[in-house]
């Protein structure tokens, strides 16, 4: 049966410990303090367990019963507190939580992991060379040497050794890195970190893909700009940069104008097949002529209208020959319209203001 035995409680905060695993711990409150004094004068030893959430001031409730029996090495003390290197030894469980001199003590028991029946299992031996090649591509897609991946992955040939060795090191939840914590089965934990690393490889590369997309719309829009510079160039050294002020003339001209969307959106890819178009080119000519006319149109002025329908039938008749059914129609509008008109000036007449829509 696993020996028991009393150690000082390391509560850590937003980190997950494992075995195997070396990590730089800063330590300031009074009790974490007080916890790793005590250890230092004594065999160095402490229970490296998680917090459920990042109170201030843990106390036994907030704290996993999984953690890890964890050897202090190198401590450097300042004036907010310490600086150690914690190295992780073993998993352990927490059977009972207790205070003295105001810090947090635990009775635990090592947890034995669950070895595969057959380390030579196929099954098991094509699990763990997958999780070595998945990991291996990980650090090296994350932008390490692949010599330095390779020497550390290495370095490590127990598989559950291994998967404790990648879990500490992959970007995981609290709870997620627990989970691996608390899965004695070598197996399963082999497993589920593979699927972690999958997952951040598939990460990894939808952002590279993304990044691609984006330097490419960007290196296109730059080298428009560098054309567009070049092409203003080869005007001046043309003679043609008279062109170029036109244009500017008509775009703040068309800009002034009150146009609507669909017009707006014409009006600059016109201009834009302008800029583009050579200066004595039919097509420049036909489209500066369109925008010229565009530029002339009243967009900015309104007229009063005038909703005699006996004048207006009269100058239907003098100007068009026939087309019955037409001219029938636009009298129709114009009665609509005049008839507005009257139910407005009559709204008004009462109070002087215009009714307001509901």
């Amino acid at each position: 049966m696993s020996q028991r035995q009393t150690l000082p409680v390391l509560p850590l905060r937003g980190t997950v410990m494992f075995p195997g695993i070396t990590a730089p711990i800063a330590a300031g409150r009074p009790g974490t303090l007080r916890a790793i004094e005590t250890a230092l004068k004594g065999d160095r030893l402490v229970f490296a367990v998680a917090q459920r959430d990042n109170t201030e001031e843990p106390t036994a409730d907030i704290l996993f019963s999984t953690g890890v029996i964890a050897r202090i090495g190198q401590v450097q003390r300042g004036l907010g507190g310490v600086q150690l290197l914690l190295q992780g030894e073993q998993r352990a469980t927490a059977l009972h939580y207790g205070e003295q001199d105001g810090y947090l003590t635990s009775v635990i028991v090592p947890a034995e992991e669950m070895m595969p029946l057959d380390l030579k299992d196929p099954a098991f031996t094509a699990l763990h060379k997958e999780a070595r090649e998945r990991a291996a591509e990980l650090g090296e897609k994350r932008g390490l040497p692949e010599e330095v991946v390779h020497q550390v992955l290495d370095s490590v040939e127990d598989a559950g050794r291994f998967a404790d060795l990648v879990a500490g090191y992959i970007e995981l939840t609290v709870p997620e890195k627990q989970g691996l914590l608390e899965t004695l089965s070598v197996e399963e934990r082999l497993r589920r970190v593979l699927v972690h690393v999958q997952r951040q490889i598939g990460l990894l590369e939808a952002q590279e893909d993304i990044k691609s997309q984006v330097q490419e719309e960007l290196g296109e829009r730059q080298r428009e700009m560098f054309l567009r510079e070049q092409l203003k160039a080869i005007q001046k050294e043309l003679g043609d940069d008279d062109t170029g002020k036109e244009i500017s003339e008509l775009r703040e001209k068309l800009s002034k104008l009150l146009l609507p969307k669909e017009a707006r959106a014409e009006v600059e890819r016109e201009l834009g097949r302008l800029e583009r178009a050579g200066r004595e080119s039919m097509e420049a000519q036909v489209i500066r002529t369109y925008l010229e006319w565009i530029a002339e149109l009243p967009w900015n002025a309104r007229s009063d209208d005038h909703l005699e329908l006996a004048r207006a039938g009269e100058i239907l008749d003098e100007d068009h020959y026939g087309l019955k059914d037409v001219k029938d129609r636009v009298l129709e509008f114009l009665a609509v319209r005049q008839l507005r008109a009257q139910q407005v000036a009559a709204e008004v007449a009462p109070t002087g203001e215009f009714p307001v829509s509901k």
